[in-house]
């Protein structure tokens, strides 16, 4: 079958109305030597928020972090989002100060991968 990038938690109410998600995904870490559960998006409508649905989120996402014996769990928050940011300190997560992360679009991605002798 394909390979499946992701995975997601719905949070619903009740009435099975999907008002908030977490999407997910597993990676390596050389540093630990196990996975990394890796947050990619942690969304409650704003209706929704302060009911306990992010936390509710985020504690499942560490239930599976266990049983997938993973050495942390990762996400990234804009330094603007202070809402976002008390949150995740409220959690004791820590922010991490010694990393910058790089990205590559499209376009560069191209250049780059004409750099191989495959591609040469």
């Amino acid at each position: 079958g394909e390979t499946a990038y992701y995975q997601a938690l719905i949070a619903e109410t009740g009435e099975g109305k999907a008002v908030g998600f977490a999407l997910y995904f597993f990676t390596f870490s050389t540093f630990v030597g196990k996975p990394t559960l890796k947050l990619e998006d942690l969304f409650v409508l704003p209706a929704y928020r302060g009911q306990g649905l992010g936390r509710r989120l985020l504690a499942e996402l560490a239930v599976i972090a266990r049983e997938r014996d993973c050495g942390r769990m990762e996400w990234d928050v804009l330094d603007w989002n202070e809402p976002a940011i008390r949150f995740y300190q409220s959690l004791n997560a820590a922010p991490l100060s010694e990393w910058i992360t790089y990205r590559l679009l499209p376009p560069d991605i191209e250049e780059l991968s004409k750099m191989t002798e495959r591609n040469g």
